[in-house]
């Protein structure tokens, strides 16, 4: 892969890497991490790319690689695999040895376990077992949509890494919460008996109920373009993504509303407008209920 910086990330930890402009370039960055000598890594990393950035991965060490998405991602071309992966997805892969061509661009942020298989098998029994053997039944790889569960406890995850005056036993706990969050979820998504085809379906149908948020489309119209019957959509929607078509478009309105008001973009009133919202007060109700406080003291607090 030639003019491409190769990188075996064995032996390393993130913020190994990220001292190491010369191994791995980016701008700006802050990251963590925690290792607790029996074969559970965990990361933390925040990363600016001011322009796409190509690096060339692989490890040689037989570990799983997974990982939570929280804002912007990476595209990826890696034996055959050729995918994008984008904020609030979750990315689990076992391909030790296999060359990964990855391009970052933007405010790159995620957190990850690196986890050796029998201690994967150790700490979670069977349930570690089945998913091992799931993952390699998918081709070794697999990109999921986060639920609402493993994105909190991601969050949670990074700002204790991120903070060096964390307990250790606070990373180790947080550490085997999200690894615990990465397996009840694909549980549950076994359990609903979701195909391959299906989840393609229900991510396509993710992707366009938040393309608009200022005018959701209806149940029957997502159904529609998606392939599915609504009864289907929403089963699979709650299985796969772990809440409810109009909860998650909800929460997403609300988190693009704090983003603008908070941010300076724009006042409470125009990111009402902006999401859809013609009644002010039912803009401030949905808000409050969502981050317990009003639009109108997030602007003021941006603004002092």
């Amino acid at each position: 892969m030639p003019d491409v910086p190769l990188v075996d990330v064995a032996g390393y930890l993130p913020p190994d890497l990220m001292h190491r402009p010369e191994l791995w370039p980016a701008g700006p960055q802050r990251s963590g991490a925690y290792a607790n000598g029996r074969g559970l890594s965990a990361f933390a990393s925040r990363s600016e790319y001011g322009a796409p950035t190509t690096i060339a991965v692989m490890d040689s060490e037989h570990r799983l690689h997974l990982s939570v998405w929280l804002r912007d991602g990476m595209s990826v071309d890696a034996d055959g695999w050729r995918f994008q992966v984008g904020g609030q997805q979750t990315v689990a892969g076992f391909m030790p040895g296999a060359c990964w061509k990855t391009c970052f661009q933007g405010a790159v942020h995620h957190v990850g376990l690196l986890v050796d298989p029998g201690c994967l098998a150790a700490l979670a029994g069977e349930a570690g077992v089945d998913y091992f053997d799931g993952l390699r039944r998918d081709g070794c790889l697999r990109i999921q949509s986060g639920d609402t569960d493993t994105l909190r406890v991601a969050r949670e995850l990074d700002a204790v890494l991120l903070d060096p005056a964390s307990l250790g036993l606070m990373r180790e706990v947080k550490s085997l919460e999200l690894l615990a969050c990465l397996l009840l979820a694909n549980r549950r998504q076994a359990r609903a008996g979701l195909n391959a085809r299906t989840r393609e379906c229900l991510h396509a149908a993710r992707e366009r109920l938040l393309r608009d948020l200022a005018q959701a489309p209806t149940l029957e119209e997502l159904a529609a373009e998606c392939g599915l019957n609504t009864f289907a959509l929403k089963r699979g929607f709650k299985a796969l993504f772990g809440m409810p078509v109009h909860a998650l478009y909800q929460r997403e309105r609300m988190r693009r509303a704090w983003t603008l008001i908070a941010s300076g973009q724009m006042t409470a009133g125009e990111a009402a407008s902006a999401l859809g919202y013609s009644n002010f007060s039912h803009f401030g109700a949905a808000f409050r209920r969502a981050h317990g406080i009003l639009p109108g003291q997030v602007r003021r607090h941006s603004l002092a």
